[in-house]
C-alpha cells in the first residue's frame, strides 16, 4: 500500500544513519509520518519485531499497529515492540525481574492498591491523611526524575516524619507483596538495564532501531531508558514543542530543545505544514505562541481556507454556558453537522458544570472526557480483585476489599484478629489460612472465609473471561451489586461488567489480562455517538473537531493562577491554550465571563496576545 508523502514527510522518512528529530507542528501529520518510517525500515530489511516503537498511550500504539497492519499486510502481533514507555519496560522487567531479587510472576499495583497502602502507611504514622496527595504526587515526580531519594530529600513538604522515611516504607511494601507500581515500572527497568551489563547489552543489539513519539513529553527517567536502549545513532524522535503541556508530571521540555546538542551528527526535519485547521486558525495560534522564547522555531501554515475566530465577551458564566449551547444547536443545524462536531474545551474540570446543566436543560446529550478510568470504576476494581488475589497471593490490599464484597459478615475487628497472626514476611492470605487451622473464628465466619479461599483458587485455573464469570455466580456479585447501588446506576454497571467480560476474551490468559489492565491508564469515555464533548485543554490533545469553544478564557482560569508566579509556568500555560486552539479544524470560539461566581475577572493575557497588531 503506497502511502502519499509531502516532500519534508519523505525527507524524515528516508533519512538513516544519524539520529533524527522531526519538529512537527499541530496537524502536520507526524503519525503517518512515524508510521511510514516503520514500514520503511521494513523495506529496509529490518524485522518488525526488532523494531522498538513507543508511544504515551495504549490507543496510540493501537492506531499505530493498524495502520501499518495496512501499510504493509503485516499482522499487528508482529509488531510486538509498538507499545508505551511502561508496556515496553514491563516486559522487559518481567522477564529479568529476578535479577533484581524479585519473583514470578511479577505484580504491578493499580492506582487503588497504591492509595490503600501509602494510606495505611501514613495512618501507621500519625500522619493526616490531607497530605496523602501530596506525599503520593512527590513520591512519583522523585521516582520520574530519575533519582527519587535526592528529589524527596530536596522537597519542602512539611510533616511531623521525614518524606524519605515515608518513601522507603512504601518501597519495602511493595517489594514484600512482590510488586512495582505504575512508576517503578520505568524505574527498576531503568536500574535493570544500567546495572546489568549482560541485559542491557542484550537490548540494545536486539532493538535494530528506536522510535519515540511525542518526544517533548519524556521526564528524565524516559529519556534515560531511550539512551540505555540505544545502538549506532539509529534514533527517529517525534515531537512538537509548542505542545509541550506535562511539566508537572514530570517532563522536561530540554530534551526536545537540546537534541542536536545532545546528538552532535543529528539532523532536524520540520513538518509546518497543517492539514487539520483553517490557515486563519494556523495564524492566530502562531501568533499566541510567539510570545513563547524556549522554543523552537517553525513556520506553520495550512492551505486551507475560510476558517473563523471569535472573541466573545459575556457578563456571567451563565451567559457564556447560554451562548455556547445555543450556539451549537445553530451551527448542528446550519452546517448540517454532529454534535460530535463540537467540542467545549476548559483548563480545569470546574468549569463543566455550568455547561452539562444547559446542555440537559435542551436535552442534548454530551460526553465528559477525563472522567474515571474504566480500570478504576467501583465494581470492575472489587471484580478484578478476585481476580488479582487469585493469581498475586502476597497481594493483601486486593484480598482485603474482597473479603466482604460481597458481604460475609466478617467486620473490621475479624480482620485485625487475623492480621495480628502475621509474622514476618506472612500474607493475610497465609493469617487466614492460620486462623482457619488454629479455629480462631466463628464457624460462620470460618466457613465464608473457606468460601472464599475455594473461589480465589478455583478462578487462577481459569481463562480470564471465565474467571469473570465464576466470580459473578459464586460471590452472587450482580445480586450484592443490585443491593448497593442507585436504580438509576445499575444498568450502566451492568454495561461495564459486560464490557469487562468481552475485553478479557481477547487475552490469552488471566495473567495476561491482569497485567494488560493493569496498564492501561487512559480515561474512559462513552462511544455512544452525537454527543457534544466537554473535555479539558490536557485531554484535547490530540483530537481534532470542527467547531470548537474555548471557555473561561480569564486571568487565573486560563493561565491557571498555580501557573502565574514563573515564566517557565506562564509559557506552559501558552503552550496548552495553543493545543485548545489547534483542535478546531474550520470554527473557533473563545469565550471570557466579566463575573464569575460573583467575582470580577480579568481578560486572559492570551487574548489580549491574539487581538495586539
Amino acid at each position: 500500500m503506497k502511502i502519499n508523502l509531502s516532500k519534508k514527510q519523505e525527507e524524515a522518512v528516508k533519512h538513516l544513519g544519524t539520529p533524527a528529530l522531526v519538529v512537527a507542528g499541530a496537524g502536520s501529520g507526524k503519525t503517518r509520518t512515524l508510521t511510514s518510517k516503520i514500514s520503511f525500515l521494513i523495506q529496509k530489511g529490518i524485522k518488525p519485531e526488532r523494531i522498538l516503537a513507543i508511544t504515551f498511550t495504549n490507543k496510540a500504539a493501537n492506531e499505530m499497529k493498524e495502520r501499518l497492519l495496512k501499510e504493509t499486510q503485516i499482522p499487528a502481533y508482529r509488531f510486538k515492540w509498538v507499545r508505551t514507555f511502561h508496556s515496553a519496560c514491563f516486559l522487559i522487567l518481567k522477564e529479568h525481574c529476578h535479577l533484581l531479587n524479585y519473583e514470578e510472576p511479577l505484580q504491578i499495583f493499580s492506582t487503588y492498591q497504591k492509595n490503600k497502602v501509602l494510606k495505611e502507611i501514613t495512618a501507621r504514622l500519625n500522619i493526616d491523611k490531607k497530605n496523602l496527595p501530596i506525599i503520593m504526587q512527590t513520591i512519583s515526580m522523585g521516582k520520574n526524575s530519575g533519582n527519587a531519594e535526592k528529589y524527596i530529600n530536596n522537597s519542602d513538604i512539611s510533616l511531623p516524619i521525614r518524606l524519605i522515611d515515608i518513601f522507603n516504607e512504601y518501597e519495602r511494601e511493595l517489594k514484600k507483596q512482590n510488586a512495582v507500581d505504575f512508576d517503578n515500572i520505568l524505574l527498576k527497568t531503568r536500574d535493570l538495564l544500567s546495572q546489568k551489563k549482560e541485559v542491557r547489552e542484550y537490548y540494545k543489539n536486539f532493538f535494530q532501531y528506536v522510535l519515540v513519539d511525542e518526544y517533548q513529553d519524556t521526564n528524565n527517567l524516559q529519556e534515560e531508558i531511550t539512551e540505555l536502549l540505544v545502538k549506532d545513532d539509529n534514533l527517529f524522535c517525534v515531537g512538537d514543542d509548542w505542545q509541550a503541556v506535562y511539566a508537572f508530571r514530570g517532563s522536561n521540555i530540554n530534551h526536545f530543545l537540546s537534541f542536536k546538542k545532545k546528538y552532535h551528527n543529528a539532523k532536524l526535519f520540520y513538518l509546518e505544514e497543517n492539514y487539520r485547521s483553517s490557515n486563519e486558525i494556523v495564524a492566530i495560534a502562531n501568533k499566541l505562541i510567539d510570545s513563547n522564547k524556549h522554543k523552537i522555531d517553525k513556520k506553520c501554515f495550512s492551505k486551507q481556507k475560510e476558517g473563523s475566530i471569535q472573541i466573545l465577551k459575556f457578563n456571567n458564566e451563565l451567559e457564556e454556558a447560554s451562548f455556547v449551547v445555543r450556539k451549537i444547536i445553530n451551527l448542528c443545524k446550519k452546517e448540517n453537522a454532529s454534535y460530535d462536531d463540537c467540542a467545549i474545551i476548559y483548563r480545569t474540570k470546574l468549569l463543566s458544570l455550568n455547561f452539562e446543566k444547559t446542555l440537559r436543560l435542551n436535552n442534548i446529550k454530551y460526553r465528559v472526557k477525563g472522567s474515571k478510568s474504566f480500570f478504576e470504576r467501583k465494581e470492575i476494581v472489587d471484580i478484578t480483585s478476585y481476580l488479582i488475589a487469585s493469581v498475586f497471593n502476597k497481594d493483601d490490599t486486593s484480598l482485603e476489599r474482597i473479603i466482604n464484597i460481597p458481604r460475609r459478615g466478617i467486620g473490621d475487628k475479624t480482620i485485625e484478629k487475623i492480621k495480628a497472626l502475621k509474622q514476618n514476611d506472612m500474607s493475610l492470605l497465609d493469617a487466614i489460612k492460620e486462623s482457619i487451622n488454629k479455629k480462631l473464628l466463628s464457624k460462620k465466619i470460618e466457613d465464608k472465609l473457606i468460601e472464599l479461599i475455594e473461589i480465589l483458587e478455583n478462578i487462577a485455573k481459569l481463562s480470564s473471561h471465565q474467571a469473570i464469570q465464576e466470580v459473578l455466580k459464586r460471590a452472587n456479585y450482580l445480586e450484592y451489586l443490585k443491593s448497593t447501588t442507585d436504580k438509576g446506576e445499575i444498568l450502566a454497571k451492568q454495561n461495564n461488567i459486560e464490557e469487562l467480560i468481552s475485553y478479557a476474551k481477547n487475552k490469552s490468559s488471566l495473567l495476561d489480562f491482569l497485567e494488560e489492565a493493569a496498564l492501561i491508564k487512559e480515561d474512559n469515555e462513552t462511544s455512544e455517538k452525537d454527543r457534544v464533548n466537554l473535555l479539558t485543554a490536557h485531554s484535547s490533545k490530540g483530537l481534532e473537531f470542527e467547531f470548537v469553544f474555548v471557555v473561561g478564557c480569564e486571568e487565573e482560569l486560563f493561565p491557571h493562577w498555580k501557573s502565574m508566579d514563573s515564566d517557565l509556568g506562564l509559557q506552559e500555560e501558552r503552550r496548552l491554550m495553543y493545543v485548545a486552539m489547534t483542535r478546531a479544524k474550520k470554527h473557533l470560539f473563545l469565550t471570557y465571563a466579566q463575573n464569575r461566581k460573583f467575582e470580577y475577572k480579568k481578560k486572559s493575557r492570551f487574548l489580549e496576545e491574539i487581538e495586539n497588531d
